[in-house]
């Protein structure tokens, strides 16, 4: 394992899009962290807190393209079958990938934060006394981009293209489960994106869930098709 780690890590790290939308992710978050802090007018809100919302989902898509690019590419250049060669086995080939895309989202969340930070410093404005409120802030954006990440690399798998795949959750995030929280049928809370956007645990539990399962969708799939 520690082998597929190695190689997983070197074609990550040799890919310029993978470092272009983790900045891009950032800078969309210093950007709103630079808005709210510029704002004088916010009541009974904090610019830190405010900061986030559309903005980081929109991040953790960019993240997600992260994650799908992992087999995307792979199977647009046609060197999945390079893959299969070194590393042989399907399971280890998505656990690697998996393993080495979170720690990229992580990475990716954890830059979002520290930017929002010094966006809203920029701007003027004042970051939370409280660990409390930047807290809750920060602790669902970290999960959001770990789990989308993967969610990515299940999709980039399965669908072996990767406009496709970023468009699939492009729609679920931002149009499926929107129509959904507008209906009431489903509480916002329980939706996968959504629910972990908001720190909410049924959200958090589902979305990981669906993460799990698509992953092993991927090995098996992998194993059936390219085998």
């Amino acid at each position: 394992m520690k082998h597929a780690l190695a190689y997983e890590w070197v074609r990550a790290r040799s890919l310029r899009s993978t470092w272009l939308l983790l900045a891009a992710a950032g800078v969309l978050q210093f950007a709103s962290g630079l808005y709210w802090g510029l704002k004088r007018d916010l009541g009974t809100l904090d610019a830190f807190t405010s900061a986030f919302g559309l903005v980081d989902r929109l991040g953790a898509l960019l993240v997600a393209a992260v994650g799908i690019a992992a087999f995307g590419l792979d199977h647009q250049h046609g060197t999945l079958a390079t893959t299969r060669l070194v590393l042989r086995s399907p399971s280890r080939i998505v656990a690697a990938r998996a393993l080495v895309t979170a720690g990229l989202a992580l990475l990716g969340g954890v830059l979002m934060v520290v930017l929002t930070a010094a966006g809203v410093l920029t701007g003027g404005g004042a970051l939370p006394a409280g660990a409390g409120a930047a807290g809750r802030a920060a602790g669902a954006v970290l999960p959001l981009t770990v789990l989308s990440g993967l969610a990515g690399v299940a999709l980039g798998g399965l669908l072996r293209h990767t406009g496709l795949a970023v468009g699939v959750f492009a729609v679920w995030t931002f149009v499926a489960e929107t129509t959904l929280a507008a209906l009431g049928h489903v509480p916002v809370t329980a939706l996968p994106f959504s629910g972990t956007a908001l720190s909410a645990l049924p959200g958090t539990a589902v979305f990981a869930a669906l993460v799990v399962l698509a992953l092993g969708a991927t090995a098996f799939t992998l194993a059936r098709r390219d085998g």
